[in-house]
C-alpha cells in the first residue's frame, strides 16, 4: 500500500516546468514600438532628402539617424523575447542592454543639456514626449534584458 501522505508525483520534469513564455502584452508593446518607428521613417527620408513641401520642420541630423538604426536593432531584440526566438546570440543582447542605455541616456539627455547638440535641431522642452520616451526606453531595456540575462530556456543548446 502506498503512503497516503506522499506528494503526488509528476511526470513533467524540472526542467520544462522552468520555461516561462513572455506574456502577451510583450507581442502588442512590439507591434506598437514598429508602428512607432515606421510612423518616424518616412520624416526621416524627407529630411534626408530635402522635401520643403511639409509642413513640419525636421532637421535631423546624423545622431537622428543613427538613432533611428539604433532602436530598429532593439527592436530586433524585442522581437526576439516577445515571440520566443533566438536571433544572434546570448553575448550579443548582454552587450546590446548596456550599450542601448549609454546611448539612450547620452542622446537624450547629455548631448542637449550638456554640450548643446539637440536632436532633430529643436530645443529640448519639458512636455509629454519626454515623460513617453523614458518609459519606452525602460520597456525596451527591460526586454532586452529578459531576453539576454534570464531567457535560459531560450539559449540552451537544442
Amino acid at each position: 500500500m502506498s503512503d497516503l501522505y506522499a506528494p503526488p508525483k509528476s511526470e513533467v520534469s524540472e526542467g520544462e516546468m522552468a520555461i516561462k513564455e513572455p506574456i502577451v502584452i510583450w507581442k502588442i508593446f512590439f507591434v506598437v514600438y514598429v508602428l512607432l518607428n515606421l510612423f518616424a521613417a518616412p520624416f526621416l527620408i524627407m529630411s534626408f532628402i530635402g522635401a520643403d513641401y511639409l509642413e513640419i520642420e525636421l532637421n535631423a541630423g546624423a545622431l537622428d539617424y543613427l538613432d533611428w538604426l539604433i532602436q530598429c536593432a532593439m527592436m530586433v531584440g524585442l522581437f526576439g523575447y516577445a515571440f520566443s526566438r533566438r536571433i544572434g546570440g546570448r553575448a550579443l543582447w548582454r552587450a546590446a542592454l548596456p550599450a542601448y542605455v549609454v546611448w539612450y541616456v547620452s542622446y537624450a539627455f547629455i548631448l542637449p543639456f550638456g554640450f548643446g547638440v539637440l536632436p532633430y535641431n529643436e530645443p529640448p522642452t519639458l512636455d509629454w514626449t519626454m515623460a513617453i520616451d523614458p518609459l519606452f526606453t525602460l520597456a525596451v531595456a527591460q526586454a532586452l534584458y529578459l531576453y539576454g540575462f534570464s531567457s535560459d530556456h531560450l539559449w540552451r543548446e537544442r
